[in-house]
């Protein structure tokens, strides 16, 4: 998905692509394809597309993509750049080419040759292909011009393959937010998930044995010149992208590293958000931020069962295997669990969540904090991302110091702020991190370590409040299923938690103590 106009050249002309993606299902294409007229006043083609890359992946490292895609015996050689968020570096670039076999004298003035960094093309093979049945056709919308394409098929390397149904809509004349407004109609029609995903990331993600692999955050390169609303963009492009990728994941599997690195993008996002607050003055962050709220809440019960039932409970049942109870904890714990879930996928799958997305999608690239006309505003957009990042990054330090230095004596809800200022200096330092080289890389480096350890410590204490909580909780509720039993179980395991809480809070303080002798790097 990308949104800031994406450099693009075919046979020598500049071209820029402006696109919106959504995964749908079947129900949902065939309401789509009617709305759009593709039956009666589209066209539908057929393409073959075949990716290359070496055996030992390179292009894909590099971030750079490499196919052939056949149209009625035409060829086309594509190379594209990838990057997080919504791919404001990325770029694309076509050549026709006499058949399917790579002519890098055709890509001479792209980003392939120095991925392959002097290999020959008899080192690039086919990796995968996608053979994809289009649906397609322009339509005028607000006085621009959008391209709406149903793709249907399959990405496959030979022996695997995995399904491909999704709608894009490309804009090609006009203003990004007459595109974000038609989103807007087409979602009032069928439900539709925005996707980040290319085809090429289907491809990779099913070489590596996982088609449905939960997304770790990416954060963005970002460059010296980059002004303070270009890195926002793309930062909160990257929390979005990873939001949407693994509520892809959990809409076909229950994947618990799939539903923490959703709320872990939710929060990068927040973050994001908290980070450039003073730049976002507008009418639409606050619904934005409560949106994401009642996300984090819908979510927060089975990320707290997981933990619980992983790091506590089965530790505390094969310590204790014969004592009274246990069992029955272990029963009510997987029926909340499996509540939560419930809980959970319903959330992911309601209008309400899809909403979200686009809404925050069109805020982040269109909303009014880009282009207000308050004096003041406008410099905070301007300025270097580099002077930005300085001036975020020794603010948020402040406040975990001075927080931090009565962190013995805190209660949990101070304690658990302190916590979440600590997290959001963490993502900051990975936010900002291309923009340092040299010995002050060195010196994030060492900085990253000191705040992990920081984080480590006080999510051991948020985790063991939160396990109390829930093993008190449970007891309570499961008043038919052998209470005595299963309030002697819970008793056990929140007194050793007790125990773990001293050593927990020692090595926090430990942790603390490290951090605020690390030496800034900025």
């Amino acid at each position: 998905m990308d949104f800031a106009g994406k450099p693009q050249t075919r046979n020598g002309a500049v071209l820029m692509e402006t696109e919106l993606k959504f995964e749908v299902d079947d129900a949902a294409a065939e309401r789509l394809s009617q709305r759009l007229g593709f039956a009666h006043k589209g066209k539908i083609v057929s393409l073959r597309s075949i990716y290359f890359d070496t055996p030992d992946a390179r292009l894909n490292a590099e971030g750079v993509a490499l196919r052939i895609r056949e149209d009625a015996g035409h060829f086309t050689q594509t190379v594209k750049t990838s990057g997080p968020g919504f791919g404001l570096q990325r770029g694309e670039w076509e050549a026709e080419v006499a058949g399917p076999a790579v002519d890098l004298a055709a890509a001479a003035d792209t980003p392939l040759l120095q991925a392959l960094n002097g290999c020959g093309p008899e080192t690039l093979k086919p990796a995968f292909e996608t053979r994809i049945e289009r649906a397609m056709r322009r339509l005028r919308v607000d006085g621009g011009i959008v391209e709406a394409a149903l793709d249907r098929g399959t990405v496959g390397d030979g022996e695997t393959e995995a399904p491909i149904l999704e709608l894009e809509l490309e804009l090609k004349r006009g203003k990004p937010a007459a595109l974000f407004k038609f989103a807007r109609s087409l979602a009032g029609v069928a439900p539709m998930n925005l996707s980040f995903l290319s085809k090429a990331e289907r491809g990779y993600a099913l070489l590596d044995g996982g088609a449905l692999a939960p997304v770790k955050a990416a954060d963005p390169k970002l460059g010296r010149d980059d002004t303070a609303q270009a890195a926002f963009k793309a930062i909160a492009g990257s929390g979005l992208a990873q939001m949407a990728d693994n509520a892809r994941v959990l809409r076909h599997l229950r994947r618990i590293e799939a539903l923490h690195q959703l709320r872990v993008g939710a929060r990068r996002l927040r973050s994001a958000i908290s980070l450039f607050r003073p730049m976002l003055a507008d009418d639409q962050v606050d619904a934005i931020r409560g949106d994401l709220r009642w996300l984090t809440r819908e979510l927060d019960d089975a990320r707290n069962l997981d933990v619980f039932i992983t790091e506590t409970f089965r530790p505390a049942a094969k310590r204790h295997a014969r004592s009274m109870g246990l069992s029955n904890l272990g029963r009510a714990l997987i029926t909340a669990q499996t509540r939560a879930y419930d809980r959970a996928e319903a959330a992911l799958g309601s209008e309400r969540f899809r909403t979200l997305m686009l809404d925050t999608a069109a805020w982040i690239e269109t909303g009014p904090w880009t282009s207000g006309e308050d004096p003041a505003l406008v410099a905070l957009r301007a300025r270097p991302i580099k002077a930005a990042a300085r001036e975020i990054l020794k603010e948020r330090r402040r406040k975990v110091i001075k927080a931090g230095k009565a962190l013995a004596r805190l209660a949990p809800q101070p304690r658990h702020k302190l916590r979440i200022n600590a997290k959001k200096l963490r993502y900051a330092c990975g936010f900002f991190s291309a923009l340092y080289t040299g010995k002050p890389a060195k010196r994030l480096k060492r900085f990253i370590a000191a705040m992990e350890g920081l984080q480590d410590g006080l999510g051991a204490l948020t985790d063991i409040v939160a396990a109390d909580s829930l093993t008190a909780e449970l007891a309570t509720a499961a008043a038919t299923d052998a209470p005595a039993k299963l309030g002697f179980a819970a008793g056990l395991i929140a007194g050793e938690r007790q125990t773990d809480e001293a050593a927990a809070t020692r090595a926090a303080e430990k942790a603390y103590a490290r951090f605020a002798e690390a030496e800034p790097f900025w």
